[in-house]
């Protein structure tokens, strides 16, 4: 995690201190750790903690030949930021590489791949790397966003193993309330524009522009508690 430290109870993004006090009761959300302005990429973060999994595993790096990197906040648009990660990790270029790109359920469908990747064999030794410096991406003007998200990177190492059972999962995909949790500019569907950059003021406490997230927080939380029936 990120040095930088910030607490929720002294946020600027709430209108006073009962505010902040209310947002962490419902919340549980106090502190987060963010890169700020620092520069620092999910990559790096990633790339850190890998080295002192590899450290701590005694891995030869020659061995390791599968990484799938999982995040939502790339170093780039192209090239992949797993090719990057391997070249720095100094891995074998005969290492498969893959990014994915998703959030909250990243880790699982991470671990889904790459144990998927490794049940034949083929791959002895590989590194699942998830995590997210999100905090980039929100307005330090959208309490509905800005004190949820902290930055973060993960490193998992996966063997394979002839007599293990295996792994197995149930994953599901409902892409109809894409909206709901959205960056809307810079992609390929929205291009960037000057317009971008021009705050709006959705609501009270809710101000961002168009590089910056969307977070529909009610739509989210009764996505979450229907049954899988009512979804579909």
């Amino acid at each position: 995690m990120p040095a930088n430290k910030i607490s929720n109870l002294e946020s600027a993004v709430f209108s006073s201190k009962e505010d902040a006090e209310r947002f962490i009761d419902n919340t549980g959300v106090t502190r987060r750790h963010i890169v700020g302005n620092s520069g620092i990429c999910t990559s790096d973060l990633c790339v850190a903690a890998a080295e002192k999994l590899i450290d701590a595993l005694m891995w030869p790096k020659e061995d390791i030949t599968c990484l799938i990197f999982v995040t939502q906040t790339p170093d780039y648009i192209l090239p992949a930021t797993s090719c990057i990660i391997q070249n720095r990790l100094g891995l074998s270029k005969d290492c498969f590489a893959l990014d994915i790109s998703l959030g909250c359920s990243g880790w699982t469908y991470g671990l889904s791949v790459i144990t998927s990747l490794m049940s034949n064999g083929n791959f002895k030794r590989g590194l699942l790397l998830a995590g997210d410096t999100t905090s980039v991406t929100k307005s330090s003007k959208d309490k509905s966003t800005f004190p949820l998200f902290g930055d973060a990177g993960t490193a998992t190492a996966l063997e394979f193993d002839q007599k293990s059972p295996g792994l197995f999962f149930h994953t599901g995909t409902d892409g109809a309330g894409y909206e709901a949790i959205m960056v809307k500019d810079g992609g390929f569907r929205n291009f960037f524009s000057s317009d971008s950059l021009k705050d709006k003021e959705f609501e009270g406490g809710i101000v961002r522009n168009d590089l910056q997230s969307i977070l529909n927080g009610p739509s989210v939380f009764t996505w979450h508690h229907q049954s899988p029936a009512k979804r579909e």
